[in-house]
């Protein structure tokens, strides 16, 4: 017979279940409860005399150990978060302190986690601005079941080959990290990594973290590789597994220069957001973790993922297990190699419940969800369970957190051996404040269930809102489901939930790293939906619906599972070997810290995006059933694609000389992982030269360049797809002026003085006396010029050019007054043009005026026929004007 251990649950709070009926029903005296929470039913169990963890877990129908189990001490009090409206403030808290002990008070959000006698919950919920008294249950690990499996590596204490670790990386084949590190030089060193997990130096029994140290599995004082930091732990756990040194194991395994910080995420989601600031506080650059509450919703995200989100926009990247809840068909039954473990609906479908239905005193009108969305009506939805695990069943609707306006409840019925429905068990209410139900199953024999969604509409409006309905645990334990394919708008296969499907953290699946091209079977696929803004931690007023509804891509990409480590996850075969995403996703932390080291400057962001978009093929499974991207994300992550596609690191020991007054020559460092190198020679900010060599060449000379000019270099290492990486520039670069010629070129012919090898050279002036100087423009710049006067030849002399093209010659002393014509050549005696002057025989002729035409006659006036001019010139202007004025008369 099936046993109804979860009816009991209802008896605490509100009195036996009564049996329902079909449709709408109408009590004489309505009266419609108080939510019924966990808190609630935990203290009305120890009000009836309930102690201790395995009675207290009985008693409101809850596992005594492992996912969703309550933490309760040995004196047989129980954690709880107690939160507040605001941040609360001494005197708050002093009047928590007179109930229970205040273990820690957090500051993301305005909460407290306490140790509490059940009994005096109610007290703590009597609290002047106390909003919520939630117990703290135990999350789910994206952790799984090591399968037996054969191997001939080494045992743990015996070296790998000629390794100083104990235990191979066997990631690093399929993720190419090796490679990776080898190619580009990089160990993860200058890199720090945060995980979060259940707990790191509890479970001692197999090795201790100073043992592992030994082992060359972890850092610290005395590891045979030289990797001697250790691992810094921020918050430990009072209890657990130890599964985040594991997962410690594996970062140090590819990423082994590392600095490694732990900090345990088992307080619940407020103790959970805590540790990633704490994290990111102490300095993490990249944040990892396995862990997920029922208490997350579906539609929206919570309290962690608005933690991820904070550390996120600080530059922090963060990775976290998708989750193991994925389930295919078993091949011999109606849903054989489909993924039956999640179902969801866009909006409730209310009809009448059957007659077996149950509901609480006090639920007056009601309905029930129909599972189908054709014109048959289908109140339940069938599973067949095969008592190997045991599923925990978890309902999410689209409400926001703080604003739930609807009651839900999620039942679990049994069949007897005659057919009929046998209550086995109802939700829990965590928190009234979140719209989530979870059934909880333990020791469930095998058989048929149905699975019933009752919405209670007693003195409510009908909402109807999206739900999702997954398992947090034990999905291996479903074999089929009636409704295992996706229907109209109802979708039949996303099964991650919470923060890997919500857009904040970067969801990993797995694949076995021994078939690593296949996901694992139990990875779960996505998309996430989300319809609400996220929550604001500080506030209590509910977020806004989005205009539309948002698909997530989750899981984005995938890790390796089922390596080795010296103590978790087994053993199997007689060693420790980790398997699930609480696996993969440790791994793929590492691959993206080489990244890090090797591009420091290059944001988490985007080195994650090169890592999706790096990612090698894989195969899907449930290929024409769910798209690649909803069942392994962008596919592998390959370290040495992703490193290789990386900007290429700075050039490093640029130097430039200048050689010659026309050639500068640069050399630099050569980088070990640059594929080639762009140069680039720059004038006043502008490339006037650039080229590319090999990765062998570190130095090189840019000739043909002008004197007296300033010059910069700047070098670039290529990648693998020849994109530069970070500039190195060398300071200014000046050539100098060349020395002057020591013989002077031959004369040229005066012959050659024709009209047409003038070449358009200027004269400033253009009348000039004798040993004053005269100005050439339009010439060759920043060169040497020998100049000479005609009609017979008269030396001028060498001069300099400048980056103008002018080159000022001084007149001879001696050399007659008249025309003159001044012929100019370079320094090989290749004419270049020349221009006519007049050299005067006394005082230089002032300037015209301007306007004045010449006449072509040269007339040196002297100051006193000047004057005379002037008086002429006046006189006749006076007698112009005499003579208007007397014809105006």
């Amino acid at each position: 017979m099936f046993r109804a251990i979860r009816a009991a649950l209802a008896v605490l709070v509100t009195g036996v279940l009564v049996a329902g009926f079909a449709g709408p029903a109408v009590a004489e005296e309505p009266s419609v409860p108080e939510p019924v929470t966990l808190a609630d039913q935990v203290a009305e169990a120890a009000k009836s005399g309930a102690t201790g963890a395995d009675e207290l877990a009985a008693s409101v129908g809850l596992p005594a150990t492992g996912a969703n189990s309550l933490s309760v001490s040995e004196d047989g009090a129980i954690a709880a978060t107690v939160t507040f409206a605001a941040a609360p403030t001494e005197g708050d808290l002093a009047r928590v302190a007179g109930i229970a002990t205040v273990d820690r008070v957090y500051s993301f959000s305005p909460a407290a986690v306490v140790t509490v006698d059940p009994v005096r919950i109610p007290e703590l919920q009597a609290l002047s601005g106390v909003t919520s008294v939630v117990p703290v249950v135990t999350a789910t690990t994206g952790a799984t079941r090591a399968p037996l499996m054969a191997t001939e590596v080494a045992p743990a204490g015996a070296p790998a080959d000629d390794s100083c670790r104990a235990i191979p990386v066997e990631a690093d084949g399929p993720l190419r990290t090796e490679l990776a590190r080898e190619t580009f030089g990089v160990d993860g060193t200058g890199v720090t990594i945060g995980i979060i997990s259940d707990s790191y130096g509890l479970a001692t029994d197999v090795t201790t973290p100073e043992q592992d140290v030994a082992l060359g599995v972890l850092p610290g004082p005395g590891n045979p590789c030289g990797y001697e930091t250790p691992v810094e732990v921020l918050v430990e756990s009072a209890t657990g597994d130890d599964e985040g040194r594991g997962m410690a194991q594996l970062v140090h395994g590819i990423a082994p220069g590392a600095k490694l910080m732990f900090a345990s995420g088992w307080g619940g989601p407020n103790g959970m957001a805590e540790s990633i600031i704490q994290l990111a506080e102490a300095g993490a650059d990249i944040i990892v973790d396995d862990l997920g509450y029922a208490t997350e919703t579906y539609f929206q995200q919570g309290l962690i993922s608005v933690a991820i989100n904070a550390v996120r926009a600080q530059g922090v990247a963060y990775y976290t297990s998708a989750g193991n809840s994925n389930v295919a068909g078993a091949e011999d039954g109606p849903s054989a190699g489909l993924p039956i473990a999640a179902w969801q609906t866009p909006s409730y479908r209310g009809i009448e419940c059957p007659d077996w239905v149950q509901v609480a005193p006090g639920v007056t009108e009601y309905d029930c969800l129909d599972f189908d969305p054709t014109s048959v009506d289908d109140a339940y939805d069938l599973l067949g369970f095969n008592g190997g695990l045991d599923p925990q069943v978890l309902l999410s609707w689209g409400e926001p957190i703080n604003g739930v306006e609807s009651s839900f409840d999620l039942q679990l019925y049994a069949e007897d051996e005659d057919g009929q429905p046998e209550l086995y068990g109802v939700g829990v209410t965590f928190d009234s404040n979140i719209p989530n139900r979870l059934v909880p199953t333990e020791d469930v024999e095998e058989g048929v269930y149905r699975l019933v969604v009752v919405r209670d509409l007693t003195d409510r409006a009908a909402h109807e809102p999206a739900l999702w309905i997954g398992t947090m645990q034990g999905s291996d334990g479903i074999s089929w489901r009636e409704h295992d394919r996706s229907t109209g708008d109802d979708v039949v296969g996303p099964a991650t939930f919470g923060h890997p499907a919500d857009g904040s953290g970067v969801g990993v699946a797995a694949a076995d790293w021994r078939t690593p091209q296949v996901p694992e079977p139990f990875t779960s696929p996505g998309p996430g939906t989300i319809r609400f803004e996220a929550l604001d931690p500080q506030s209590l007023v509910p977020a806004a619906a989005l205009p539309e509804p948002v698909r997530i891509q989750a899981p984005e990409v995938t890790g390796v599972d089922g390596t080795r480590t010296s103590f978790f996850g087994g053993p199997g075969d007689g060693l420790y070997r980790f398997f699930g995403t609480s696996a993969a996703a440790p791994n793929v932390a590492a691959t993206h810290a080489l990244a890090t080291q090797f591009a420091p400057g290059t944001g988490a962001d985007e080195i994650t995006e090169l890592l999706l978009e790096t990612a090698a093929p894989m195969t899907n499974p449930f290929d024409g059933i769910l798209p690649d991207d909803e069942v392994f994300g962008a596919g592998l992550a390959d370290g040495y694609s992703l490193l290789a596609a990386l900007p290429a690191p700075a050039v490093t020991g640029l130097a430039g000389t200048v050689l010659s007054p026309t050639s500068v020559a640069v050399e630099w460092e050569a980088g070990a992982t640059a594929t080639g190198y762009q140069v680039e020679l720059l004038r006043q900010g502008e490339i006037i030269d650039a080229g590319t060599l090999g990765a062998e060449e570190t130095a090189t000379t840019f000739a043909g360049l002008t004197p007296e000019t300033t010059y910069r270099v700047r070098v670039a290492a290529l990648n693998s797809s020849d994109e530069p990486g970070v500039w190195a520039e060398t300071t200014d670069l000046r050539t100098p002026r060349p020395p002057q010629p020591s013989t002077l070129p031959a004369a040229p012919g005066e012959a050659a003085l024709t009209p047409e090898t003038a070449g358009g050279l200027i004269a400033t002036p253009d009348r000039v006396r004798a040993g004053e100087t005269v100005t050439i423009s339009g010439l060759p710049a920043s060169a040497w010029v020998a100049g000479w006067a005609y009609s017979t030849p008269t030396v001028l002399g060498w001069a300099w050019t400048g980056a103008d093209g002018k080159a000022a010659f001084r007149i001879p002393a001696d050399l007659a007054a008249g025309a003159h014509r001044l012929a100019v050549t370079d320094a090989s005696g290749q004419l270049l043009g020349w221009v006519g002057v007049t050299v005067l025989a006394d005082a230089p002729v002032p300037a015209r005026p301007a306007g004045l035409a010449t006449t072509g006659t040269d007339v040196d006036v002297t100051p006193a026929l000047a004057a005379v001019m002037l008086a002429l010139l006046a006189g006749a202007a006076l007698t112009a004007v005499g003579r208007r004025r007397a014809r105006r008369s």
